[in-house]
Protein backbone atom coordinates (compact mmCIF):
# COMPACT_ATOMS: atom_id res chain seq x y z
CA UNK A 1 0.00 0.00 0.00
CA UNK A 2 1.21 3.18 -0.90
CA UNK A 3 0.65 6.27 1.89
CA UNK A 4 1.15 9.50 2.10
CA UNK A 5 3.44 10.17 4.55
CA UNK A 6 5.24 8.27 7.64
CA UNK A 7 5.84 9.68 10.24
CA UNK A 8 8.57 8.47 13.01
CA UNK A 9 9.15 9.84 16.73
CA UNK A 10 8.33 9.33 20.20
CA UNK A 11 4.99 9.50 20.26
CA UNK A 12 2.43 9.63 23.36
CA UNK A 13 -1.01 8.25 21.69
CA UNK A 14 -3.51 9.15 24.71
CA UNK A 15 -4.25 5.75 24.32
CA UNK A 16 -3.96 3.89 27.97
CA UNK A 17 -3.12 0.24 26.48
CA UNK A 18 -0.91 1.48 24.02
CA UNK A 19 0.53 4.68 25.51
CA UNK A 20 3.91 4.69 23.33
CA UNK A 21 5.04 4.66 19.47
CA UNK A 22 7.37 4.93 17.27
CA UNK A 23 6.01 5.27 13.63
CA UNK A 24 2.61 6.73 12.20
CA UNK A 25 1.12 6.21 8.28
CA UNK A 26 -0.48 8.73 7.59
CA UNK A 27 -3.23 8.62 4.56
CA UNK A 28 -6.17 11.72 3.39
CA UNK A 29 -5.17 13.33 6.76
CA UNK A 30 -5.74 10.24 9.07
CA UNK A 31 -3.74 7.85 10.55
CA UNK A 32 -3.88 4.60 8.48
CA UNK A 33 -0.99 2.73 10.76
CA UNK A 34 0.38 3.05 14.36
CA UNK A 35 4.19 1.26 14.44
CA UNK A 36 2.82 -1.62 12.25
CA UNK A 37 4.19 -0.49 8.45
CA UNK A 38 6.05 -2.79 7.17
CA UNK A 39 5.46 -2.90 3.37
CA UNK A 40 4.11 0.94 3.13
CA UNK A 41 5.51 2.59 0.74
CA UNK A 42 5.15 7.20 1.17
CA UNK A 43 5.04 9.91 -0.85
CA UNK A 44 7.31 11.28 2.17
CA UNK A 45 9.04 10.56 5.42
CA UNK A 46 9.18 12.75 8.40
CA UNK A 47 11.69 11.70 10.95
CA UNK A 48 11.53 14.04 14.42
CA UNK A 49 14.13 12.09 16.26
CA UNK A 50 13.83 11.51 20.02
CA UNK A 51 11.09 14.36 20.09
CA UNK A 52 8.80 13.51 22.57
CA UNK A 53 4.99 13.97 19.72
CA UNK A 54 1.72 14.53 21.83
CA UNK A 55 -1.55 14.30 20.04
CA UNK A 56 -2.81 18.00 19.07
CA UNK A 57 -3.30 20.44 21.98
CA UNK A 58 -7.49 21.63 21.49
CA UNK A 59 -7.97 24.47 23.50
CA UNK A 60 -11.98 24.06 24.61
CA UNK A 61 -12.43 27.81 25.48
CA UNK A 62 -10.28 29.71 23.15
CA UNK A 63 -11.95 33.08 21.69
CA UNK A 64 -10.47 32.84 18.03
CA UNK A 65 -11.81 35.84 16.69
CA UNK A 66 -11.25 37.72 20.15
CA UNK A 67 -7.29 36.63 20.04
CA UNK A 68 -6.59 37.87 16.81
CA UNK A 69 -8.23 41.50 17.64
CA UNK A 70 -6.31 41.56 20.40
CA UNK A 71 -3.04 40.77 18.93
CA UNK A 72 -3.50 43.91 16.13
CA UNK A 73 -4.50 46.22 18.98
CA UNK A 74 -2.07 48.19 21.35
CA UNK A 75 -0.93 45.42 23.97
CA UNK A 76 -1.91 46.92 27.54
CA UNK A 77 -0.90 43.33 29.10
CA UNK A 78 1.40 42.68 32.21
CA UNK A 79 4.19 42.79 31.85
CA UNK A 80 3.98 44.66 28.73
CA UNK A 81 2.94 47.69 30.58
CA UNK A 82 3.35 47.59 34.38
CA UNK A 83 1.64 50.90 35.89
CA UNK A 84 -1.18 53.29 34.27
CA UNK A 85 1.77 55.76 33.35
CA UNK A 86 2.77 53.07 30.70
CA UNK A 87 -0.69 51.90 29.66
CA UNK A 88 -1.36 55.97 29.15
CA UNK A 89 1.78 56.12 27.42
CA UNK A 90 1.48 53.00 25.12
CA UNK A 91 -1.86 54.42 24.11
CA UNK A 92 -0.66 58.00 23.44
CA UNK A 93 2.19 56.40 20.55
CA UNK A 94 -0.40 54.16 18.90
CA UNK A 95 -2.91 57.31 18.56
CA UNK A 96 -0.03 59.46 17.59
CA UNK A 97 0.40 57.11 14.58
CA UNK A 98 -3.47 57.14 13.58
CA UNK A 99 -5.16 59.19 11.36
CA UNK A 100 -7.69 62.24 13.13
CA UNK A 101 -10.96 60.16 14.04
CA UNK A 102 -9.85 56.46 13.58
CA UNK A 103 -10.30 54.41 16.61
CA UNK A 104 -7.85 53.73 18.95
CA UNK A 105 -7.90 50.20 20.59
CA UNK A 106 -5.90 48.94 23.58
CA UNK A 107 -6.19 45.77 25.05
CA UNK A 108 -5.79 43.38 28.49
CA UNK A 109 -4.80 46.08 30.78
CA UNK A 110 -5.80 44.55 34.23
CA UNK A 111 -6.21 46.85 37.24
CA UNK A 112 -4.97 44.81 39.94
CA UNK A 113 -1.69 44.53 38.22
CA UNK A 114 -1.91 49.06 36.78
CA UNK A 115 -2.84 49.95 40.45
CA UNK A 116 -6.41 50.99 38.95
CA UNK A 117 -9.14 51.55 36.27
CA UNK A 118 -7.60 54.05 33.42
CA UNK A 119 -10.18 56.46 33.36
CA UNK A 120 -12.03 58.80 30.28
CA UNK A 121 -10.16 61.99 31.62
CA UNK A 122 -6.86 59.64 31.36
CA UNK A 123 -7.36 58.78 27.73
CA UNK A 124 -8.57 62.12 26.66
CA UNK A 125 -5.19 63.32 27.55
CA UNK A 126 -3.16 60.92 25.40
CA UNK A 127 -5.45 60.49 22.32
CA UNK A 128 -5.87 63.71 20.39
CA UNK A 129 -8.89 64.21 20.21
CA UNK A 130 -9.62 60.61 18.74
CA UNK A 131 -12.29 58.29 20.31
CA UNK A 132 -10.81 55.01 22.51
CA UNK A 133 -11.71 52.03 23.60
CA UNK A 134 -9.83 49.85 26.12
CA UNK A 135 -10.64 46.58 26.60
CA UNK A 136 -10.56 44.94 30.45
CA UNK A 137 -8.39 41.43 30.36
CA UNK A 138 -11.39 39.75 31.22
CA UNK A 139 -13.08 41.03 28.20
CA UNK A 140 -16.05 41.84 30.72
CA UNK A 141 -15.52 45.55 31.05
CA UNK A 142 -13.90 48.51 28.70
CA UNK A 143 -12.78 52.33 29.03
CA UNK A 144 -14.05 54.06 26.80
CA UNK A 145 -13.01 58.39 26.58
CA UNK A 146 -15.54 61.46 26.37
CA UNK A 147 -14.95 61.12 22.33
CA UNK A 148 -16.15 57.60 22.97
CA UNK A 149 -19.22 58.38 24.64
CA UNK A 150 -19.91 61.35 22.18
CA UNK A 151 -20.39 59.20 19.37
CA UNK A 152 -22.71 57.02 21.37
CA UNK A 153 -24.68 59.90 21.86
CA UNK A 154 -23.58 60.77 25.51
CA UNK A 155 -22.19 64.43 25.23
CA UNK A 156 -19.56 65.35 27.72
CA UNK A 157 -20.25 61.41 29.25
CA UNK A 158 -23.60 62.58 30.38
CA UNK A 159 -27.27 60.82 29.57
CA UNK A 160 -25.22 57.50 29.19
CA UNK A 161 -28.19 54.69 30.35
CA UNK A 162 -27.58 52.33 32.20
CA UNK A 163 -28.48 48.46 30.43
CA UNK A 164 -29.63 45.24 32.36
CA UNK A 165 -27.16 43.29 32.76
CA UNK A 166 -24.41 45.65 32.72
CA UNK A 167 -23.30 48.69 35.07
CA UNK A 168 -22.15 51.77 33.97
CA UNK A 169 -19.63 53.43 36.82
CA UNK A 170 -19.99 56.61 37.91
CA UNK A 171 -18.77 59.84 39.32
CA UNK A 172 -20.59 62.13 41.89
CA UNK A 173 -22.29 64.27 39.53
CA UNK A 174 -23.57 60.67 37.73
CA UNK A 175 -21.22 61.61 34.68
CA UNK A 176 -19.73 58.64 33.40
CA UNK A 177 -15.79 58.06 34.53
CA UNK A 178 -15.07 55.64 31.79
CA UNK A 179 -15.16 52.02 33.32
CA UNK A 180 -18.21 50.14 31.66
CA UNK A 181 -19.42 46.61 32.83
CA UNK A 182 -20.76 43.78 31.37
CA UNK A 183 -23.57 44.67 28.72
CA UNK A 184 -22.60 48.42 29.35
CA UNK A 185 -20.23 48.08 27.20
CA UNK A 186 -21.94 47.18 24.21
CA UNK A 187 -23.03 50.52 22.28
CA UNK A 188 -19.26 51.41 22.31
CA UNK A 189 -17.97 48.10 21.32
CA UNK A 190 -20.45 48.19 18.03
CA UNK A 191 -19.37 51.62 17.37
CA UNK A 192 -15.50 50.50 17.47
CA UNK A 193 -16.21 47.45 16.26
CA UNK A 194 -17.21 48.43 12.63
CA UNK A 195 -14.09 46.48 10.30
CA UNK A 196 -14.13 45.42 6.75
CA UNK A 197 -13.84 42.17 5.60
CA UNK A 198 -10.49 42.19 5.08
CA UNK A 199 -9.63 43.45 8.56
CA UNK A 200 -11.78 40.61 9.96
CA UNK A 201 -9.63 38.01 8.01
CA UNK A 202 -6.15 39.59 9.09
CA UNK A 203 -7.26 39.03 12.71
CA UNK A 204 -8.48 35.28 11.87
CA UNK A 205 -5.03 34.70 10.28
CA UNK A 206 -3.36 36.53 13.28
CA UNK A 207 -5.14 34.21 16.06
CA UNK A 208 -4.48 31.20 13.51
CA UNK A 209 -0.56 31.59 13.50
CA UNK A 210 -0.11 32.22 17.14
CA UNK A 211 -2.40 29.11 17.94
CA UNK A 212 -0.25 26.52 15.10
CA UNK A 213 2.71 27.70 17.17
CA UNK A 214 1.27 27.00 20.18
CA UNK A 215 0.49 23.04 18.86
CA UNK A 216 -3.00 24.06 18.63
CA UNK A 217 -4.54 21.74 15.76
CA UNK A 218 -8.13 22.70 17.22
CA UNK A 219 -9.93 25.15 18.58
CA UNK A 220 -13.51 25.63 20.12
CA UNK A 221 -14.71 29.03 19.38
CA UNK A 222 -16.91 30.36 22.58
CA UNK A 223 -19.65 32.40 20.78
CA UNK A 224 -19.63 34.13 17.34
CA UNK A 225 -22.52 35.87 15.28
CA UNK A 226 -23.81 39.42 16.37
CA UNK A 227 -25.00 39.47 20.56
CA UNK A 228 -23.56 39.28 24.11
CA UNK A 229 -20.92 40.90 25.97
CA UNK A 230 -17.97 39.41 23.96
CA UNK A 231 -19.53 38.45 20.68
CA UNK A 232 -20.73 42.47 19.40
CA UNK A 233 -18.28 42.53 16.76
CA UNK A 234 -17.70 39.11 15.93
CA UNK A 235 -17.80 37.20 12.28
CA UNK A 236 -20.17 35.31 11.05
CA UNK A 237 -19.84 31.62 9.88
CA UNK A 238 -19.09 33.08 6.56
CA UNK A 239 -15.69 35.21 7.44
CA UNK A 240 -14.54 32.11 8.88
CA UNK A 241 -15.46 29.80 5.87
CA UNK A 242 -13.61 32.37 3.89
CA UNK A 243 -10.49 32.67 5.56
CA UNK A 244 -10.40 28.57 5.62
CA UNK A 245 -11.17 28.42 1.92
CA UNK A 246 -7.83 31.18 1.56
CA UNK A 247 -5.87 29.45 4.11
CA UNK A 248 -5.43 32.00 6.37
CA UNK A 249 -7.24 29.52 8.82
CA UNK A 250 -4.96 26.39 9.94
CA UNK A 251 -7.07 24.85 13.03
CA UNK A 252 -10.04 22.86 12.87
CA UNK A 253 -12.35 24.90 14.80
CA UNK A 254 -15.53 24.28 16.41
CA UNK A 255 -17.74 27.66 16.56
CA UNK A 256 -20.50 28.43 19.40
CA UNK A 257 -23.29 30.72 18.35
CA UNK A 258 -24.33 32.90 20.55
CA UNK A 259 -28.31 32.41 22.35
CA UNK A 260 -29.58 35.28 21.05
CA UNK A 261 -29.56 34.65 17.26
CA UNK A 262 -31.50 31.52 17.99
CA UNK A 263 -35.12 31.86 17.80
CA UNK A 264 -38.56 30.12 17.33
CA UNK A 265 -39.25 28.97 13.55
CA UNK A 266 -42.48 29.25 11.84
CA UNK A 267 -42.93 25.56 11.40
CA UNK A 268 -40.89 24.37 14.15
CA UNK A 269 -42.08 22.35 17.31
CA UNK A 270 -43.50 24.80 20.22
CA UNK A 271 -41.21 25.86 23.04
CA UNK A 272 -37.93 25.07 21.07
CA UNK A 273 -35.21 27.47 19.57
CA UNK A 274 -33.02 27.17 16.98
CA UNK A 275 -31.18 28.50 13.96
CA UNK A 276 -32.96 28.27 10.79
CA UNK A 277 -33.87 25.09 8.73
CA UNK A 278 -33.39 23.37 12.47
CA UNK A 279 -29.62 23.90 11.95
CA UNK A 280 -28.13 22.75 15.91
CA UNK A 281 -25.08 21.35 17.25
CA UNK A 282 -23.07 19.20 15.02
CA UNK A 283 -23.32 20.48 11.49
CA UNK A 284 -20.33 21.03 9.73
CA UNK A 285 -17.00 19.31 8.34
CA UNK A 286 -13.70 18.21 10.20
CA UNK A 287 -12.79 22.29 9.31
CA UNK A 288 -15.57 24.21 10.22
CA UNK A 289 -18.55 22.72 12.50
CA UNK A 290 -21.30 24.29 14.95
CA UNK A 291 -20.63 23.33 18.59
CA UNK A 292 -22.57 24.05 20.90
CA UNK A 293 -25.42 27.39 21.42
CA UNK A 294 -23.55 29.85 24.25
CA UNK A 295 -25.11 32.02 27.16
CA UNK A 296 -23.39 34.58 29.38
CA UNK A 297 -25.05 33.99 32.44
CA UNK A 298 -23.26 36.30 35.02
CA UNK A 299 -19.89 38.73 34.60
CA UNK A 300 -16.15 37.91 35.86
CA UNK A 301 -13.91 37.00 38.73
CA UNK A 302 -11.26 39.22 38.55
CA UNK A 303 -13.57 41.91 37.38
CA UNK A 304 -15.45 41.26 40.51
CA UNK A 305 -18.67 40.18 38.17
CA UNK A 306 -19.30 37.38 38.46
CA UNK A 307 -22.77 36.37 40.55
CA UNK A 308 -21.90 34.52 43.56
CA UNK A 309 -23.50 34.11 47.27
CA UNK A 310 -21.17 35.27 49.11
CA UNK A 311 -19.90 38.67 48.74
CA UNK A 312 -16.50 39.95 47.81
CA UNK A 313 -13.67 40.88 50.12
CA UNK A 314 -13.94 44.19 51.21
CA UNK A 315 -17.58 44.68 49.04
CA UNK A 316 -20.22 44.01 51.65
CA UNK A 317 -22.77 45.32 49.17
CA UNK A 318 -20.97 43.23 46.04
CA UNK A 319 -22.62 39.91 44.56
CA UNK A 320 -21.77 40.43 41.15
CA UNK A 321 -24.13 40.51 38.12
CA UNK A 322 -26.65 37.99 36.45
CA UNK A 323 -26.83 38.65 32.77
CA UNK A 324 -29.76 36.74 32.70
CA UNK A 325 -32.78 36.29 35.64
CA UNK A 326 -33.03 32.55 36.51
CA UNK A 327 -36.03 32.28 34.91
CA UNK A 328 -34.53 33.66 31.66
CA UNK A 329 -32.06 30.90 32.23
CA UNK A 330 -34.64 28.13 32.59
CA UNK A 331 -36.93 29.38 29.80
CA UNK A 332 -33.40 29.68 27.53
CA UNK A 333 -31.78 26.37 28.16
CA UNK A 334 -34.99 24.55 28.02
CA UNK A 335 -35.59 25.40 24.42
CA UNK A 336 -32.07 24.90 23.46
CA UNK A 337 -32.43 21.15 24.92
CA UNK A 338 -35.18 20.57 23.20
CA UNK A 339 -34.23 21.46 19.98
CA UNK A 340 -31.22 19.45 20.18
CA UNK A 341 -28.54 22.05 21.15
CA UNK A 342 -25.91 21.41 23.59
CA UNK A 343 -25.76 24.11 25.72
CA UNK A 344 -22.73 25.59 26.82
CA UNK A 345 -22.91 28.53 29.70
CA UNK A 346 -20.98 31.16 30.95
CA UNK A 347 -21.02 30.71 34.90
CA UNK A 348 -18.61 31.82 37.05
CA UNK A 349 -19.42 32.39 40.71
CA UNK A 350 -21.50 29.59 42.38
CA UNK A 351 -24.47 31.68 42.65
CA UNK A 352 -24.70 31.20 38.74
CA UNK A 353 -23.49 27.87 38.95
CA UNK A 354 -26.66 27.03 40.75
CA UNK A 355 -28.98 29.05 38.42
CA UNK A 356 -27.54 26.92 35.29
CA UNK A 357 -27.57 23.33 37.02
CA UNK A 358 -31.48 24.03 38.37
CA UNK A 359 -32.39 24.41 34.71
CA UNK A 360 -30.29 21.73 33.14
CA UNK A 361 -31.91 19.62 35.73
CA UNK A 362 -35.10 20.19 34.57
CA UNK A 363 -34.71 20.18 31.05
CA UNK A 364 -33.12 16.85 31.86
CA UNK A 365 -36.04 15.83 33.44
CA UNK A 366 -38.30 16.47 30.72
CA UNK A 367 -36.66 15.45 27.75
CA UNK A 368 -33.50 13.15 28.86
CA UNK A 369 -31.10 12.94 26.72
CA UNK A 370 -27.02 12.10 26.27
CA UNK A 371 -26.57 16.13 25.39
CA UNK A 372 -22.76 16.58 27.29
CA UNK A 373 -24.22 19.93 28.07
CA UNK A 374 -21.32 22.58 29.08
CA UNK A 375 -20.71 25.02 32.37
CA UNK A 376 -18.05 27.40 31.34
CA UNK A 377 -15.35 28.51 33.77
CA UNK A 378 -17.33 26.96 36.38
CA UNK A 379 -15.21 29.10 38.99
CA UNK A 380 -16.18 29.75 42.55
CA UNK A 381 -17.58 25.68 42.77
CA UNK A 382 -18.82 23.57 46.18
CA UNK A 383 -18.49 20.12 46.98
CA UNK A 384 -22.22 20.02 46.40
CA UNK A 385 -22.30 21.68 42.79
CA UNK A 386 -19.36 19.40 42.03
CA UNK A 387 -21.46 16.34 43.28
CA UNK A 388 -24.22 18.07 40.67
CA UNK A 389 -22.30 18.44 37.90
CA UNK A 390 -20.96 15.25 37.46
CA UNK A 391 -24.45 13.48 38.23
CA UNK A 392 -25.95 15.61 35.42
CA UNK A 393 -23.11 14.70 33.17
CA UNK A 394 -22.75 18.45 33.09
CA UNK A 395 -19.17 19.22 31.39
CA UNK A 396 -16.88 22.04 33.60
CA UNK A 397 -14.73 23.93 31.39
CA UNK A 398 -11.90 25.42 33.93
CA UNK A 399 -9.22 27.64 32.94
CA UNK A 400 -5.81 26.47 34.56
CA UNK A 401 -3.35 29.31 33.55
CA UNK A 402 -5.75 31.68 35.07
CA UNK A 403 -3.68 30.29 38.47
CA UNK A 404 -0.53 32.36 37.57
CA UNK A 405 -2.33 34.99 35.59
CA UNK A 406 -4.86 36.26 37.70
CA UNK A 407 -4.63 33.69 41.24
CA UNK A 408 -2.97 36.31 43.36
CA UNK A 409 -6.33 38.95 42.69
CA UNK A 410 -8.69 35.89 42.90
CA UNK A 411 -6.72 35.15 46.64
CA UNK A 412 -7.57 39.13 47.33
CA UNK A 413 -11.16 39.27 46.31
CA UNK A 414 -12.51 35.42 47.69
CA UNK A 415 -10.07 34.96 50.90
CA UNK A 416 -8.23 31.62 50.78
CA UNK A 417 -10.64 29.70 52.11
CA UNK A 418 -13.33 30.22 48.92
CA UNK A 419 -10.53 29.82 47.03
CA UNK A 420 -9.71 26.36 47.84
CA UNK A 421 -12.83 25.84 45.55
CA UNK A 422 -12.06 27.75 42.49
CA UNK A 423 -10.77 26.25 39.06
CA UNK A 424 -10.93 22.83 40.55
CA UNK A 425 -9.62 20.12 38.79
CA UNK A 426 -8.20 17.51 40.89
CA UNK A 427 -12.11 16.68 42.46
CA UNK A 428 -14.10 17.10 38.98
CA UNK A 429 -12.01 14.27 37.66
CA UNK A 430 -12.17 12.02 40.82
CA UNK A 431 -15.94 12.98 40.29
CA UNK A 432 -15.50 11.19 37.33
CA UNK A 433 -15.88 13.37 34.77
CA UNK A 434 -14.10 14.34 31.72
CA UNK A 435 -12.52 17.58 31.85
CA UNK A 436 -11.49 19.61 28.84
CA UNK A 437 -8.39 22.37 29.04
CA UNK A 438 -8.91 26.06 28.15
CA UNK A 439 -7.05 29.31 28.29
CA UNK A 440 -9.94 31.56 27.82
CA UNK A 441 -7.30 33.49 25.19
CA UNK A 442 -7.11 36.39 24.72
CA UNK A 443 -8.32 36.88 28.61
CA UNK A 444 -5.25 34.35 29.23
CA UNK A 445 -2.24 33.28 26.53
CA UNK A 446 -3.36 31.21 24.83
CA UNK A 447 -0.01 28.91 25.08
CA UNK A 448 -1.89 25.47 26.51
CA UNK A 449 1.64 24.48 28.11
CA UNK A 450 1.20 27.27 30.71
CA UNK A 451 -1.66 26.05 31.57
CA UNK A 452 -1.03 22.70 31.63
CA UNK A 453 2.00 23.85 33.90
CA UNK A 454 -0.67 25.73 36.17
CA UNK A 455 -2.47 22.44 36.39
CA UNK A 456 -0.06 20.49 37.99
CA UNK A 457 1.88 23.13 39.71
CA UNK A 458 -1.02 25.39 40.88
CA UNK A 459 1.28 28.61 42.07
CA UNK A 460 0.27 32.05 41.60
CA UNK A 461 2.72 34.85 39.97
CA UNK A 462 3.92 35.25 43.44
CA UNK A 463 4.62 32.02 44.70
CA UNK A 464 1.49 31.63 46.79
CA UNK A 465 -0.49 28.13 46.62
CA UNK A 466 -3.34 28.23 45.16
CA UNK A 467 -6.22 25.50 45.71
CA UNK A 468 -3.11 23.25 45.84
CA UNK A 469 -5.53 20.01 46.90
CA UNK A 470 -6.62 20.38 43.28
CA UNK A 471 -3.07 19.71 41.62
CA UNK A 472 -3.42 17.30 38.90
CA UNK A 473 -0.57 14.90 37.18
CA UNK A 474 1.44 15.64 34.37
CA UNK A 475 -0.49 13.37 32.10
CA UNK A 476 -3.35 14.28 33.39
CA UNK A 477 -3.64 17.58 32.27
CA UNK A 478 -2.13 16.69 28.74
CA UNK A 479 -5.06 14.61 28.60
CA UNK A 480 -7.60 17.24 29.06
CA UNK A 481 -5.58 19.44 26.63
CA UNK A 482 -6.02 16.53 24.00
CA UNK A 483 -8.93 13.91 24.56
CA UNK A 484 -10.75 15.90 27.53
CA UNK A 485 -11.53 19.20 24.85
CA UNK A 486 -12.18 16.69 22.12
CA UNK A 487 -15.07 14.61 24.22
CA UNK A 488 -16.31 18.12 25.25
CA UNK A 489 -17.62 19.07 21.70
CA UNK A 490 -18.31 15.28 21.19
CA UNK A 491 -15.15 14.63 18.84
CA UNK A 492 -13.39 12.26 20.64
CA UNK A 493 -13.63 10.35 18.02
CA UNK A 494 -11.60 12.12 15.62
CA UNK A 495 -8.83 13.82 17.27
CA UNK A 496 -7.58 14.15 20.71
CA UNK A 497 -5.44 10.14 20.78
CA UNK A 498 -3.06 8.64 18.16
CA UNK A 499 -4.81 5.65 16.73
CA UNK A 500 -5.55 4.35 13.37
CA UNK A 501 -8.35 6.31 12.07
CA UNK A 502 -8.17 9.40 14.04
CA UNK A 503 -6.93 12.63 12.31
CA UNK A 504 -3.15 12.88 11.95
CA UNK A 505 -2.69 16.01 14.29
CA UNK A 506 0.09 16.35 16.80
CA UNK A 507 2.79 18.57 17.89
CA UNK A 508 6.12 18.13 18.61
CA UNK A 509 7.73 19.09 21.72
CA UNK A 510 11.20 20.44 22.44
CA UNK A 511 11.13 18.10 25.71
CA UNK A 512 9.64 15.51 27.11
CA UNK A 513 7.21 16.90 29.26
CA UNK A 514 6.54 13.69 31.33
CA UNK A 515 10.05 13.48 32.63
CA UNK A 516 11.26 16.91 33.07
CA UNK A 517 10.62 18.71 36.67
CA UNK A 518 6.89 20.16 36.96
CA UNK A 519 8.40 23.50 37.41
CA UNK A 520 10.12 23.52 34.00
CA UNK A 521 6.59 22.56 31.75
CA UNK A 522 6.40 26.35 31.17
CA UNK A 523 9.30 26.30 29.44
CA UNK A 524 8.34 23.71 26.59
CA UNK A 525 8.40 24.88 23.27
CA UNK A 526 6.68 23.28 20.11
CA UNK A 527 8.85 22.78 17.53
CA UNK A 528 6.44 21.64 14.78
CA UNK A 529 2.35 21.32 13.99
CA UNK A 530 0.97 18.73 11.88
CA UNK A 531 -2.81 18.97 11.01
CA UNK A 532 -3.90 16.38 8.74
CA UNK A 533 -0.90 15.30 8.07
CA UNK A 534 0.90 18.56 6.66
CA UNK A 535 3.79 20.13 8.58
CA UNK A 536 1.88 23.89 9.13
CA UNK A 537 4.22 25.21 11.89
CA UNK A 538 7.98 24.23 12.60
CA UNK A 539 10.93 22.35 10.30
CA UNK A 540 9.38 18.94 9.31
CA UNK A 541 12.88 17.34 9.32
CA UNK A 542 11.64 15.54 5.75
CA UNK A 543 14.09 12.49 5.09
Amino acid sequence: MHVDAIVTGRFHTGIPDRPEAHTLAIHHGRIVAVDDVEGLTSRARHDFGDKRIVPGFHDAHHHHAFTGQRLAMVDLRYPAVTNLDEAYAAIAERAASLPAGAWVKGTGYDQNRLGGHPTAEGLDAVTGGRPAIIEHVSGHMVVANTAAFELAGAPGREGFDDIPGGRVIRDSDGRAEGLLQETAANPIRLLAGDISEAEIEETLRLASEQSISYGLTSVTEPGILAGGTMGTNSPVVASYQAAIEKGLVKPRLTVMPFHQVLHELEHGAEGWKTLDMGIRTGLGDDRLRFGPVKIISDGSLIGRSAAVHDCYCGEPDNYGVMQLSPEELHEAILAYHRAGWTVATHAIGDRAIDAVLDAVAEAQRQFPREARHRIEHFAIATDAQVARCAELGVIPVPQGVFISEFGDGILDALGPERTAGTYRMRSLLDAGMVVPGSTDSPVSDANPLKSIHDLVNRRTASGAEFAPAERVTIAEAVAAYTYGSAYAVGRETDVGTLAPGMLADFAVLDRDVFTIPSEEIEQTEVVATVIGGEVVYGDPHTA
